[in-house]
C-alpha cells in the first residue's frame, strides 16, 4: 500500500513540474504581453468611418453575421413569416 502511495505521490509531483512554465517561458509570455499592450495602446484617430472600416477588418464574421440578422429582421417584418418559411425551404427544413 506504501508503494501505491509512493507511486501516485511522485506522479502527481511530476506531473505538477510539467504543468509549470519555465523561466523562459515565462519572459517570452511577458514580453507578448507587453507587447500587444504597446500596440493596442496607440492612440488611433477617431473619424466614424475609420472605426467601423477597423472593426469590420477585425472581426468580419461579427459584421457578417449583424448584416444577416438585420436582413432576416427586416424581410420578416416587411413580408411576415413566409420570407422565413422560404429561405427555410432554400436551406432544406
Amino acid at each position: 500500500m506504501e508503494k501505491d502511495k509512493q507511486f501516485f505521490e511522485a506522479m502527481f509531483k511530476t506531473l505538477d513540474e510539467v504543468s509549470r512554465p519555465t523561466d523562459e517561458q515565462k519572459e517570452r509570455i511577458f514580453k507578448t504581453i507587453l507587447t500587444d499592450v504597446r500596440q493596442h495602446s496607440d492612440i488611433q484617430p477617431t473619424r466614424s468611418g475609420y472605426s467601423l472600416r477597423k472593426i469590420v477588418a477585425d472581426y468580419p464574421w461579427r459584421f457578417a453575421f449583424g448584416a444577416a440578422f438585420v436582413q432576416s429582421s427586416v424581410c420578416t417584418l416587411i413580408f411576415g413569416t413566409s420570407y422565413t418559411h422560404f429561405i427555410m425551404s432554400l436551406l432544406g427544413g
